[in-house]
């Protein structure tokens, strides 16, 4: 339900007394999460499956798969199927620009360390494209 001052058009900054509250406020991290560090791990590959080994960081390997086009293998040298997977297209370097495109993420079937991703051009259609992947992951402290 909207505030009055929202209802009559009036913008309401938020955490007012005319804005919605949060039914419940922040716990905090439980005990079981606090026993645990994140960690991350990244990958840059280029449009041939190659690995960008400086740019890179416990990525093990980086393949091109041959059909179909636009298709690749990215391995970490550590589990990643408990962890939050983000790719974007991009090149390798700090300098130039990509051709635009679009690009999947999921992780491998068959294996808990790598991952399979896919890169379309811009109508949506599969195409080798450079890109960059990071995984943030958990691992239980002792």
């Amino acid at each position: 339900m909207a505030s009055p001052a929202a209802a009559a058009g009036t913008p309401v900054p938020p955490n007012t007394t005319n804005s919605a509250t949060a039914a419940t406020g922040a716990k905090g991290l439980s005990a079981l999460d606090l026993r645990k560090d994140q960690k991350i791990v990244r990958a840059v590959v280029r449009d041939d499956g190659t690995l960008v080994a400086g740019q890179s960081f416990g990525a093990s390997s980086a393949t091109r798969v041959e059909n179909p086009v636009g298709t690749y293998q990215v391995c970490f040298d550590v589990p990643v199927t408990n962890g939050t997977y983000v790719a974007s297209i991009g090149i390798p370097g700090n300098s130039g620009v990509s051709a635009p495109g679009e690009i999947t993420v999921v992780g491998r079937a068959g294996t808990d360390n790598c991952l399979y991703i896919q890169t379309f051009d811009s109508t949506g259609v599969l195409a080798d494209r450079s890109f960059h992947v990071v995984v943030v992951y958990t691992k239980k402290r002792d």
